[in-house]
């Protein structure tokens, strides 16, 4: 499977957030319509030391300990957001945490689709369970944030792995994403 859509990026800087063990995770999501899309993942995990942040742009670069000896997920990023004339930024401490930032500009040809953004905001939410969260996503001025603590008071502890509750979830966000 490759990065095909900006969403698909989404998740796998999430995921890198939360292999990093992050107790918290900030993802801030903006969109101007036509005109430019931009996330931001910002955590508390293990971070990067300054010496291996350059390391970790490289595709065969990888602290993972998995059959592959490679990650991809941050060099395509990179290379998906600038080749549109957008921007991205990696700036962590080791011990403090990581933030990853990119911004899409929309109307350039070279601009991956945005993809499913409710099924991305519900497989965060699935594969954060035990890590306080937040989203916040903006369109055009408009915006709305949810918080694990919010579907906590609302919906009970497990919110993220019972299925009529993920339903549930998944019709919150949908009709928060509706309303912009």
């Amino acid at each position: 499977m490759g990065m095909r859509t900006i969403a698909d990026h989404i998740l796998d800087i999430y995921q890198n957030a939360v292999d990093s063990g992050a107790s918290r995770i900030n993802l801030e999501i903006k969109e101007m319509s036509g005109q430019l899309f931009s996330f931001k993942v910002t955590d508390n995990g293990k971070g990067i030391s300054r010496e291996k942040l350059s390391e970790v742009l490289d595709p065969f670069y990888t602290e993972k300990k998995k059959s592959k000896k490679f990650g991809l997920g941050l060099p395509l990023l990179k290379q998906a957001a600038e080749s549109t004339g957008g921007v991205f930024e990696l700036s962590s401490e080791a011990g403090r945490g990581t933030e990853v930032f990119a911004t899409f500009i929309l109307s350039n040809i070279d601009c991956q689709p945005i993809g499913d953004l409710v099924q991305t905001l519900v497989a965060v939410i699935q594969m954060s369970d035990d890590i306080e969260w937040v989203i916040y996503r903006e369109k055009d001025g408009s915006g709305y944030e949810f918080s694990r603590t919010d579907f906590v008071r609302a919906l009970g502890n497990d919110f993220s792995v019972n299925p009529v509750k993920i339903k549930l979830v998944r019709e919150v966000i949908a009709g928060a994403e509706a309303s912009l």
